[in-house]
């Protein structure tokens, strides 16, 4: 019995213990995304598309070291995460950044814990907080059902002034929103967040909204709500 057992048991630790699946995604713009798949559970898993800050960096790879950084988070909550890339000539807010993430989808999709009629959660902090707002409303026709919600931290949608855009909750109405906002960010101020948060809420957008006077801007002060994301994500239908 003992010697049967044996086999069994590796297989259980093995389980217990499996690491994330990290791949580089080289596009035929230059840039570099960054897919990981979690090493547990097994089975279908949401999407999450995750927008980085700061891309003023111009680093065109900046989506597959974001890939890296937030693996454990990814593996931990139980999600894919697909970290797209954008920089100063290519924005989260130009034409192009559309189609590079059309792109990415239709081919991390082919992966079977993905699918092509999987869950999609669009997520980013920063410029990607905007730029997750901007896609979803340009995406949504496209994505259709399979865009879940929109999660968004530390953001202001003021920013798209700078490159003639506006956003306009409308084209978010009926989805679900979850935005945190710090009280201390040293960017985008609470009560500015406070008016695009009745905006949306007047065009019936879904919102729910995380004010947390305490905390700034950086990912740093977000640590105790990104815990509480994976358990968020499984609420989603």
């Amino acid at each position: 019995m003992r010697n049967r057992l044996f086999p069994v048991l590796l297989a259980c630790a093995g389980s217990l213990f499996a690491t994330p699946v990290v791949k580089d995604l080289a596009l035929p713009d230059g840039s570099t995304a960054g897919l990981v798949l979690p090493g547990h559970p097994k089975g279908k898993v949401t999407l999450v598309i995750w927008l980085h800050g700061g891309i003023g960096a111009n680093d065109p790879a900046k989506g597959s070291k974001a890939a890296r950084n937030m693996a454990a988070w990814a593996d931990t909550s139980g999600f894919a995460l697909l970290c797209p890339s954008a920089w100063p000539a290519s924005p989260w807010f130009a034409p192009d950044a559309q189609v590079r993430l059309q792109k990415l989808v239709t081919l991390v999709s082919k992966d079977a814990r993905i699918g092509a009629t999987g869950k999609i959660v669009l997520a980013g902090t920063s410029d990607g907080g905007t730029g997750a707002l901007w896609l979803a409303s340009q995406l949504r026709p496209a994505l259709g059902k399979r865009l879940k919600a929109v999660a968004v931290w530390s953001c202001n949608p003021s920013v798209l002034g700078n490159y003639g855009l506006e956003f306009q909750p409308g084209s978010l109405s009926g989805l679900t929103v979850r935005w945190a906002q710090g009280g201390n960010d040293r960017l985008f101020a609470l009560d500015d967040v406070r008016a695009w948060w009745n905006r949306c809420l007047a065009a019936r957008v879904r919102l729910e909204s995380h004010p947390v006077p305490m905390a700034g801007h950086d990912m740093a002060d977000w640590t105790a709500d990104q815990n509480a994301f994976g358990s968020w994500l499984r609420t989603l239908k």
